[in-house]
């Protein structure tokens, strides 16, 4: 028997940016004026910013 972990799983950077290394996860915050604000994840890589590869 498989036992999968639950809930969400952090995104993988290790091959989204290309050449580039390191490639690092980063947490991106928005302000917002409400009382939640969306909170995104990209892969960074010597300042430049890359998208996380999906699944």
């Amino acid at each position: 028997m498989e036992l999968y972990p639950t809930g969400s799983s952090l995104p993988d950077c290790s091959h989204a940016c290309g050449p580039c290394f390191p490639c690092k996860r980063v947490m991106i915050s928005f302000k917002c004026s409400t009382e939640s604000c969306p909170i995104v994840y990209r892969c960074m890589c010597r300042g430049k910013y890359y998208h996380v590869p999906s699944n």
